[in-house]
């Protein structure tokens, strides 16, 4: 009887010990981490997609190359873990978003060789935009792979990481917006 009730408690105590440090693990219980945003990034990330969100919707109504392939780029800054302030991330949200990054990539590798008007500036954006996009996915991508035995910090390290990213991202691609539509 007590050798039962020790293995009883050795099990729950791995159980809750990888809840707690290895939210991504098989026996993780709840297998979510809280994103936790810095408030001067977000402020300036949510001015940011707001302008950028603007600009298209005015482009939408006569859409052309550019306005055409940003529907993916959007849609990926618009994603609740980089608008919501309270997001708790799940498992399956690292292979939704890698699916993303993959579709705003091959939608930027696009651009870049359909569009000939475009200007040096706006080239040289678009270049950045490609090289960032390219290391967020192998960062998410490597993530995606060793998600399991990554722990409760370095995953919150890596969501930071990622919204830094986008933000960067975010701030190119309207550099690249203006110069493009500044030449038009």
């Amino acid at each position: 009887m007590r050798k039962r009730t020790f293995i009883l408690i050795a099990i729950l105590s791995a159980v809750l010990f990888s809840t707690v440090v290895f939210p991504y693990s098989i026996l993780s219980v709840y297998p979510t981490v809280s994103v936790k945003v810095d408030d001067m990034r977000q402020q300036t990330y949510n001015e940011d997609l707001v302008v950028f969100r603007t600009l298209f919707e005015e482009k939408a109504l006569q859409p052309d190359y550019v306005v055409s392939h940003s529907i993916a780029l959007l849609l990926l800054y618009e994603m609740d873990w980089l608008t919501d302030t309270n997001h708790h991330m799940k498992r399956i949200e690292w292979t939704q978003l890698l699916t993303n990054i993959q579709l705003v990539k091959s939608e930027l590798i696009r651009l870049g060789f359909q569009e000939e008007g475009l200007s040096d500036e706006a080239k040289m954006y678009l270049e950045q935009m490609i090289d960032l996009t390219m290391q967020m996915e192998e960062t998410i991508v490597y993530h995606v792979n060793k998600k399991a035995t990554y722990s409760r910090k370095r995953i919150a390290t890596s969501i930071r990481n990622l919204q830094n990213d986008m933000a960067s991202s975010l701030n190119l691609y309207l550099h690249f917006w203006q110069a493009y539509y500044s030449g038009k």
